[in-house]
């Protein structure tokens, strides 16, 4: 018992450690992954590589290349400008658009309340209700900071007046 107690207290010390300090485990202790990894990667190359399966084995057999060889899959993706990287991204971009967008049919039945619709002309400097549902929009993709962002770099730069056609746009694209 005391083995084992003084083997778990070295284990979380040694974690702490290691994190603390950003070091790594000496390659000696990673060796049995490595070599579980190494046998599963070889398991799955036949799968892998073998252009006339079915679609659902290679993406079984991708899945698990990319669960064992995510470093080297990171560095095809980059060699390849980053195309998974992208997609991954677009997706994002695509949901947190349509999420967005749904937002502007719930303006309708904020506008609806005379009391908060005072205080969001007050807020937003405008009595226009289509001025102000896009002045609300805007504010809301504020607090959106990735999508902002991949508005500006893929499309065009969102303002109030272009924001609804951009989150159109980007909701259609598939991921």
């Amino acid at each position: 018992m005391l083995k084992f107690l003084l083997g778990a207290a070295l284990g979380v010390v040694l974690a702490v450690v290691f994190v603390r300090f950003n070091w790594e485990p000496p390659a000696v202790l990673d060796l049995p992954d490595t070599v579980k990894k190494d046998v599963v990667s070889a398991a799955i190359e036949g799968d892998l590589y073998d252009l006339d399966n079915d679609e659902a084995t290679r993406t079984r057999a991708l899945e698990v290349y990319f669960k064992t060889r995510a470093g080297t899959a990171a560095k095809l993706d980059a060699a390849a400008g980053h195309p998974f990287l992208a997609a991954l991204y677009r997706e994002r971009a695509t949901r947190e658009a349509r999420i967005l967008a749904q937002t502007w049919t719930a303006f309708d039945k904020v506008l609806a309340e005379p009391a908060l619709k005072a205080t969001l002309e007050r807020k937003h400097a405008v009595s226009e209700p289509g001025a102000l549902k896009r002045a609300m929009l805007f504010a809301a993709l504020q607090k959106k900071p990735f999508l902002k962002t991949w508005l500006a770099r893929n499309l065009e730069p969102p303002t109030a007046d272009n924001l609804r056609d951009l989150l159109t746009r980007a909701a259609s694209r598939t991921p």
